[in-house]
């Protein structure tokens, strides 16, 4: 009896302990710092209001009318700082641009990263650098030749012949999903799939089973210990997708290693092995840069490319659905430029303003990814009229940022001509438009993802009439949760424009 009670003392005595030494550090860092000042966070748990919500945009967007554009939330250990307008994006991101360059740890994230051997979530060092330089090399030396235009155009013809024979209401999903693998598959490996392709299936599965499970993330990012006492099911379910897929991409690079040719690039891991050749006479240099580096720049093009693509031809096709006027202006200037006697190339591109603004707008009010990617100080700064301790945690809320009443007219209405002239030509890019985020972190695939999002979209537009069923909503409700919003599932029906 008596020794229970000394255990439940001690742990009493242990937990105000912790609770002191936090209240102490707190304060002393209040002291030290003109902080961001934020909503009042439990001791190792943070923020419960903030854990609790359904997407993390809604919750800010209330913080910001109450803290302003400029504060701090907590969940569990990570303390972040949210910036919530272009002006302090701007100051982090371009004025600053190197005092925000980093990533935080999360040991998730380092466990999927191999290390951190990758180039989105690795820290910024000198041979983060030299990776990053590598594979924008080879991007461009794989852009440089026509085989986007022939990989979009192989899958679209294979995508759109499956989707015209659906007679009924269906959910697009499976074909977009098929639209954007294959042409990330052919980009990156050189080849096409079927509908029924057991790595298409296979690949998506998981892919969608990772996104869907990871949610807010990791209890055991929140108390560490967890990762060697006791880890929970989630984190073993998704740390054995995630094995499945490096285990897939591995298997398809050890290909291209084995079959490499320098006189026939065929897809980016072709010309990804081809640049490291080329900056082989910098052994130094070449020495920190491994096998892993090159199997998970082939991660962060193939499934970053496919998650964010696909999501923004969802958000693109459910709005065409349910705004038929705009549809058919887009459809007007395909059929002006284009024709329907051949796909949109692209050297369409820039005469197709319309189109192109349309799906700008998707990606402003369909933003897909609504807090970038962690961004981390490599040194104390400071943001917006605040100090910024190094290593704190920085999040970028481009959901806020493309929602601003105060640089966005009629908000919540689908306007592409926010993006035109007065001669219908593409204008100055909004400033608080910033799908691809800025900056030394800025995203990697912007180069393939802008030309390929406009062919894919345009060639859709080019074929089909998209209307939704009788009595449905045209209204879009959102899906998915924490940071990955998304369409709630939603069916549409097609008619062939070609047929009639």
């Amino acid at each position: 009896m008596m020794s229970s009670v000394l255990s439940a003392l001690n742990i009493q005595t242990f937990l105000i302990g912790i609770i002191v030494l936090f209240t102490v550090y707190k304060f002393r860092q209040r002291w030290k710092y003109k902080l961001p000042p934020g909503p009042f966070a439990w001791p190792l748990i943070g923020n419960y209001e903030v854990m609790k919500a359904k997407f993390l945009h809604e919750i800010c967007a209330k913080y910001t009318k109450i803290y302003g554009s400029v504060f701090t939330i907590k969940l569990g250990p990570f303390q972040m700082v949210v910036l919530n307008d272009i002006n302090s994006v701007t100051e982090a991101l371009v004025k600053r641009k190197a005092d925000f360059a980093n990533r935080p740890f999360i040991k998730s994230v380092d466990v999927f990263t191999e290390g951190g051997m990758d180039i989105a979530f690795a820290n910024y060092t000198p041979t983060w650098k030299l990776h990053r330089k590598i594979a924008i090399k080879a991007l461009r030396q794989y852009l440089a030749g026509n085989r986007l235009e022939e990989v979009v155009r192989s899958s679209m013809n294979k995508c759109l012949s499956l989707m015209a024979k659906e007679n009924g209401p269906f959910d697009p999903e499976n074909y977009i999903d098929l639209m954007v693998f294959n042409i990330l598959h052919a980009v990156c490996f050189g080849k096409s799939a079927e509908l029924d392709d057991p790595d298409f299936v296979r690949f998506m599965k998981i892919d969608r089973d990772f996104t869907d499970i990871i949610g807010k993330g990791f209890v055991e990012d929140m108390f560490p210990i967890m990762y060697k006492i006791c880890s929970t099911k989630k984190y073993r379910t998704v740390k054995e997708i995630f094995d499945e897929m490096i285990a897939m991409i591995e298997r398809k690079f050890r290909e291209h290693e084995d079959t490499f040719d320098c006189d026939n690039i065929r897809d980016f891991t072709d010309s990804l092995i081809l640049t490291r050749k080329e900056a082989e006479q910098d052994e130094e240099m070449m020495s920190q840069l491994t096998d892993t580096h090159l199997r998970q720049t082939l991660v962060d093009i193939f499934r970053g490319g496919i998650d964010t693509s696909r999501v923004t031809l969802y958000f693109a096709i459910r709005y065409m659905a349910g705004l038929p006027d705009i549809q058919s202006k887009v459809q007007e200037e395909i059929n002006r430029v284009v024709g329907k006697d051949r796909l949109p190339g692209v050297n369409d591109r820039e005469s197709l303003c319309y189109t192109e603004a349309t799906l700008h707008e998707a990606m402003r009010l369909g933003t897909v990814s609504a807090f970038g990617l962690p961004h981390c100080t490599v040194c104390d700064t400071h943001v917006g009229g605040y100090d910024v301790p190094k290593d704190t945690m920085v999040m970028m809320n481009h959901w806020a940022l493309h929602h601003d009443p105060n640089y966005w007219k009629d908000v919540d209405k689908f306007d592409p001509t926010r993006y035109l002239d007065e001669n219908g030509k593409l204008g100055i890019k909004p400033e608080s438009w910033l799908p691809f985020s800025a900056g030394r972190r800025v995203c990697l695939g912007e180069s393939i993802a802008k030309p390929e999002l406009h062919l894919i979209f345009a060639t859709i537009m080019q074929r089909f009439e998209i209307t939704m069923p009788d009595e449905t909503n045209p209204e879009l409700k959102l899906g998915g949760s924490g940071l990955i919003p998304q369409p709630a599932p939603f069916e549409i029906i097609v008619k062939d424009r070609n047929m009639t």
